[in-house]
């Protein structure tokens, strides 16, 4: 049951970086970013973890307005995969 939340939340954070444009898009951005930082700290030693915690830093930088659209969407390809495959 919590993989299958985790996987939500993974594949909400994925879409959310396409809400930057809206107002109320930075404050959605700003949650989730908090969700992937508080859910890979624990458990820092795996790659997957790492990956999530760039994928943050790169949200931040995102929110202060020096965002990278090719980076961007990686960032958010990798977490919609890997939401999805929580799945199965």
């Amino acid at each position: 049951m919590i993989v299958f939340i985790l996987g939500t939340l993974d594949i909400l954070s994925g879409l959310s970086i396409f809400t930057l444009g809206f107002s109320w898009g930075p404050a959605l951005i700003s949650f989730l970013v908090l969700y992937l930082i508080a859910k890979s700290l624990p458990y820092i030693t795996n790659p997957a973890s790492m990956v999530d915690l760039s994928v943050a830093v790169v949200y931040i930088v995102a929110l202060l307005g020096y965002s990278n659209t090719i980076l961007n969407a990686i960032c958010a390809l990798w977490l919609i995969q890997k939401g999805v495959v929580s799945f199965f």
